[in-house]
């Protein structure tokens, strides 16, 4: 009878075994059958040419402006373009090794059950938004696999000095690679700083686990002039009231739902269940994902359909895998059967993607452009999905890569452009690129946006004020109005003046403190 026991408990220990890896190796084909590179993801790449080849932490190379969000994704990707000097297959291949270790830490170290995991999995490799920027060349993996780290070390370990700090130094990686995550992070640092009945000590472990962060900060208040990236002043001065954006927040999350029904519905899922199951240690967590939802709305969503979604997502999955009161066991084929069902009934499954993509599903032209807010993917996927690659040609092909390669062979100096990533990236260094839509200029991001002007959250096009072109070409303020080219002195001393110059850093100091904004209020005016 114990020998039978015995067979019994084995084979389903291996079958456990057999299901996980095949769930696993399915997630990492259904990845690597859609991965892509977006233009956006260019702009980081741009600065990561300039400075794997000595042209500092730039954009433009005249200039220190930080065009990028995701400084330690920019760092990572770097150290991998500074051996490999190719940057489409790198950013790739990193982004689908980093999503595999989230899932196998997720797998084997969060989850409470195999039953979970494989849900779990199960809904990642359906969710249109975690296939999609499991790659694309932006910071989701690696934000992916910082939120794993993080909320492993929280369920695991007993909360005391040194998993406090071990859990603020990861969360201190993930702000470091995308600011905005702080909210995921903040509610459970409070709540085990809440725990730990020592506030003075907890707090100044939080602080010294902080640590890179605030280095990282001081060190972009010195070197950019501003603790924030250059597109939190482009995406700010949008002249947009709170409730337009909220509004248009509220349906980037009714976007998500028409065209990737699971994503959405896991994470309210992810949200709920805790509180019918009365397991007050995912409370933080859920309390993480209600602010970043709360935060997106405000901001107005994203111009990528589903991007700002997998984080959250990921951090539902968790909750969810660790729930003990719902018996998984009992209930899980009928779930995996619901999620699959969801999935396939979504308007453009990852599993059922191929290389005709979107063409292969009808009706994605009508959807692609839905209030500004782009199937990302389905736009650029043609021209740089990785399975539409081919020996012998550099990827991608987009026109506007093919239009920074002959900018760069031409030895253009100049170019006004409104998307910028592939222009910017493949004309290189030596091309003075003026980005409209100001994500990568530290005037015109300063500038409100035109009334008139053709709208988009995240890029909206501003007008060069007059002489600010002929500013750039000559290197002497030639700027017309007399408030604006005040300004631009002072911008200019700190974009591109010595780093170490005393009126430089006086200079610092009045603009973040707005003592400079007289001026644009006068100009506009």
């Amino acid at each position: 009878m114990n020998l039978l026991k015995q067979l019994f408990h084995g084979k389903a220990k291996y079958l456990k075994i057999f299901l996980i890896t095949v769930f696993i190796l399915l997630f990492l084909f259904v990845v690597i059958r859609n991965a892509w590179v977006c233009d956006d993801a260019y702009i980081t790449f741009r600065t990561v040419d300039n400075f794997t080849h000595g042209y500092g932490l730039t954009w433009n190379t005249a200039e220190r402006v930080q065009a990028y969000t995701n400084p330690l994704w920019m760092f990572l990707t770097s150290a991998i373009y500074l051996f490999t000097e190719e940057i489409y297959f790198s950013s790739i291949i990193l982004s689908i090794v980093i999503s595999l270790f989230a899932i196998l830490l997720f797998t084997f170290k969060i989850a409470k059950s195999t039953s979970s995991a494989l849900i779990g999995i199960t809904v990642l490799t359906f969710s249109k938004a975690f296939i999609d920027y499991s790659t694309s060349g932006l910071e989701n993996p690696l934000t992916h696999l910082i939120l794993a780290l993080f909320l492993f070390v929280y369920f695991t370990f007993e909360i005391n000095s040194k998993t406090l700090f071990l859990m603020s130094l990861i969360a201190a990686f993930g702000v470091f690679n995308r600011m905005d995550t702080i909210l995921l992070f903040l509610p459970v640092l409070l709540y085990s700083l809440w725990r730990l009945y020592k506030w003075k000590e907890g707090l100044c472990v939080v602080f010294v686990g902080f640590s890179p962060f605030i280095l990282w900060e001081c060190f972009s208040l010195f070197y950019y002039g501003s603790p924030f990236p250059n597109t939190a002043y482009a995406k700010l001065n949008t002249c947009i009231s709170g409730i337009k954006l909220a509004n248009q927040g509220i349906y980037y999350l009714w976007n998500s739902i028409k065209l990737d029904p699971l994503t959405l519905l896991t994470v309210i899922t992810g949200i709920t269940i805790p509180f019918l199951t009365r397991e007050w240690r995912n409370l933080p967590v859920v309390v993480g994902i209600v602010f970043y939802l709360l935060y997106v709305i405000k901001i107005g969503g994203d111009f990528m359909s589903g991007r700002f979604l997998t984080a959250p997502l990921f951090c539902a999955i968790i909750v969810l895998s660790r729930c003990h009161s719902i018996t998984l066991k009992s209930i899980w084929l009928l779930a995996f059967i619901t999620i699959v069902l969801i999935g396939l009934k979504s308007p453009y499954p990852p599993p059922l993607s191929n290389s005709n993509y979107p063409g292969q599903f009808k009706g994605w032209i009508e959807n692609w452009m839905d209030k500004g807010i782009a199937e990302e993917r389905g736009g650029y996927y043609q021209t740089s999905g990785l399975i539409k690659a081919k020996r012998d040609i550099e990827m991608p092909t987009h026109p506007w890569a093919t239009e920074g390669r002959l900018a760069r062979i031409n030895r253009v100096q100049f170019a006004v452009r409104g998307t910028v990533g592939f222009f910017g990236f493949f004309a290189g260094p030596h091309v003075y690129v003026i980005d409209v839509f100001a994500l990568a200029d530290p005037l015109l991001a300063r500038l409100p946006i035109p009334k008139n002007s053709n709208r988009r959250i995240d890029h909206s096009n501003r007008k060069i004020p007059p002489g600010y072109m002929l500013s750039l070409f000559t290197g002497q303020n030639c700027i017309k109005d007399k408030n604006l080219a005040a300004y631009y002195d002072k911008l200019f001393l700190i974009t591109r003046g010595k780093l170490f110059d005393w009126e430089r850093l006086v200079a610092i100091w009045n603009i973040n403190m707005g003592n400079y904004n007289t001026y644009i209020k006068a100009y506009l005016n």
